[in-house]
């Protein structure tokens, strides 16, 4: 059997929950390779550059595109659009690793193999076509005819999709590695060790100066852990600051969970494997403002289930940091965390996948 995952480096959560998938198989059996990689399609190594740069100039529009494009009837002229432009490169791929499965952890591989299957029909059952949905709600750019299996963060996602039309959905949670279904350090008592880390995801996006600025107002001592990703640049302007805190600043980590667990509180914007990570490991979160789109709605379901805090402007930071000092409101946030957490997802996933495959 050839598991082929497919994934877009659009962020780091859409790479890391394949890369949790992958952790499941047989290394002789699976094959994880980024979509947007220029080596494997200029065209679409050129949308996400156009993608990354328009977050940074125009979130506004963003969020519009994101909402008319999961208007039922504007969805599907945008998941046309999709498909079309990346089904050569897809096709490119399929003869190249002839997969049994294709498990799809961002909708852009997803659309070209649907579209492939559409214009295939005599051929449809070349390969069985999985979905792993990494947001916390459901959008149109997901929904394709020819995925044989989806997997949802939620019930209610579940719930929503199945309405769409007649798929087989799984709510397995999102995965993430792992490292996240285990304890690497010994269970701790319930203390505050006034220890903060600050996340961005893979891209090192995020306020992160502002946020370090902020903690400077901050009268009594705690202890700040910076996780900066493969962002370098923003790596090395960091460790030019100099904190009052004991202030740390790493670039990529591969213990991120061990670095999860050993803190109080992580500030970083409301990506969904982010959230996900700090669920598993019981870990309150008090959210930087979201990209508008589905971090929004993923900061929303935080809050909603009493794992996180959520502010405008990093300016609130040396506010909300205040509870450090709550005793309870932490145990109740940690706990909250721990209740809606699914470390097994992956695994869950690949069971699935196995019986499906039978």
């Amino acid at each position: 059997m050839k598991i082929l995952i497919l994934s877009a480096s659009i962020g780091s959560g859409h790479m890391q929950a394949a890369e949790a998938l992958a952790e499941q198989f047989d290394d002789d059996e699976i094959q994880v390779l980024d979509f947007m990689d220029k080596k494997i399609s200029y065209l679409n190594w050129l949308l996400k550059k156009i993608y990354l740069t328009a977050l940074g100039l125009i979130p506004d529009l963003y969020d519009r595109i994101y909402r008319v494009a999961g208007v039922r009837r504007f969805g599907s002229i945008t998941r046309l659009i999709w498909s079309t432009l990346m089904y050569l490169p897809f096709t490119k791929l399929l003869n190249k690793f002839d997969p049994d499965m294709i498990i799809c952890t961002h909708p852009f591989p997803e659309a070209a193999a649907s579209l492939w299957k559409f214009l295939h029909p005599k051929n449809s059952n070349r390969f069985k076509l999985a979905a792993v949905l990494t947001d916390y709600s459901l959008h149109e750019i997901w929904i394709y005819n020819g995925v044989d299996l989806y997997f949802v963060a939620t019930d209610e996602m579940k719930r929503e999709l199945e309405n769409h039309g007649d798929y087989k959905v799984f709510a397995t949670g999102i995965p993430v590695r792992n490292q996240f279904g285990m304890n690497l350090i010994e269970e701790r008592e319930l203390k505050i060790n006034d220890s903060i880390l600050i996340m961005g995801g893979g891209l090192g996006l995020g306020a992160f100066e502002e946020t370090i600025e902020e903690l400077e107002k901050i009268d009594f001592k705690i202890k700040i852990t910076v996780i900066t990703g493969n962002n370098q640049r923003l790596k090395s302007k960091l460790e030019s600051i100099k904190s009052k805190h004991e202030l740390k600043i790493l670039g990529f980590v591969e213990n991120v969970s061990e670095t999860m667990q050993r803190a109080d509180i992580l500030i970083s914007k409301p990506g969904a494997l982010t959230l996900s990570e700090s669920f598993a490991v019981g870990l309150p979160i008090i959210l930087l403002p979201p990209i508008p789109g589905p971090e929004s709605l993923n900061a929303q379901y935080a809050v909603n289930h009493g794992a996180a805090l959520s502010i405008k402007n990093a300016n609130e930071i040396s506010d909300a940091i205040k509870i450090l000092n709550d005793y309870e409101k932490i145990k109740s946030m940690r706990n909250s965390a721990k209740k809606i957490s699914r470390p097994n997802a992956a695994k869950n996933i690949f069971d699935e996948i196995k019986i499906f495959l039978m």
